[in-house]
């Protein structure tokens, strides 16, 4: 009887031979991370005690909390807009197929490359030093990070689906602006959405995040919470924070579902 073989010859050795390489990449980083087990096994005893102080909810939080939510949001929503108005221009100007000057393309996708290696809180410590604590930071430090994002993701949703718009446009004599507007933005626009919906669900996140760095909003009244030990606000603030994720999470998958099979998807 012939045998068939149901694995690539040479697959178990080349298996093996990653599996090592990954365990000997994962000894590495944790010795180089210095994991003290000890500390940390020994320290556990006091995981139960704080636990029982953040069973506690203080309801006297929520109308504030409620209000920096709404501060969070309208930034996040604000600082989106202006994001997408800059992405789009620059994403047209970067895109291969469609750039009128390679360099000038090649320049925006490096430049941002580098502005997305920062961490926002970065960006929003560099911001906060030159222009002050408040949500004017908290705007320009969030615009710098959301631009980055959605130029690299609108720049690869034109590369990968207007080839054949472009020399059908070009064919005809078609000047770069008519078929920036008539030819690609009708073909991206569902992929831009998508993209903007996945922008503001980080914004949001980001404007939670840079609390810690005096910006406003919940995140700042989280950080007071946090500073002060009040475990019962903290408690109430976080499970706030998790309801907004869950509703921005239904509400944006409900808006790409729209887009992507229509409106009379239930």
């Amino acid at each position: 009887m012939e045998h068939i073989r149901v694995t690539s010859k040479g697959s178990i050795g080349k298996s093996v031979f990653f599996i090592i390489i990954l365990g000997t990449v994962f000894i590495t980083a944790v010795k180089l991370i210095n994991l003290d087990m000890q500390t940390f096994f020994e320290r556990l005893e006091n995981v139960p005690a704080v636990v029982r102080q953040m069973m506690a909810v203080d309801l006297s939080i929520v109308p504030a909390a409620l209000l920096n939510i709404v501060t969070s949001l309208a930034l996040a929503f604000l600082t989106l807009v202006v994001a997408i108005i800059i992405a789009m221009f620059l994403s047209f100007l970067a895109a291969s197929n469609i750039a009128p000057n390679r360099y000038v393309a090649n320049f925006i996708k490096g430049f941002f490359a580098i502005v997305r290696s920062v961490p926002s809180l970065v960006w929003g410590l560099m911001v906060i030093a030159s222009l002050g604590f408040g949500n004017i930071s908290g705007f320009v430090a969030i615009l710098i990070s959301a631009v980055g994002f959605l130029v690299k993701t609108f720049t690869g949703s034109i590369e990968e689906t207007g080839g054949e718009v472009i020399e059908a446009m070009k064919a005809t004599g078609s000047s770069w602006i008519k078929i920036v507007y008539h030819g690609l933005i009708p073909l991206c626009i569902t992929a831009f959405v998508a993209w903007i919906t996945v922008c503001f669900e980080s914004n949001v996140s980001e404007s939670i995040g840079l609390g810690i760095i005096g910006v406003g909003g919940i995140g700042l009244l989280l950080t007071q919470a946090i500073n002060t030990y009040n475990y019962a606000q903290t408690t109430t603030i976080v499970i706030m924070i998790c309801l907004l994720m869950v509703v921005l999470e239904l509400v944006m998958t409900r808006i790409k579902t729209n887009i992507k099979y229509g409106k009379s998807t239930v």
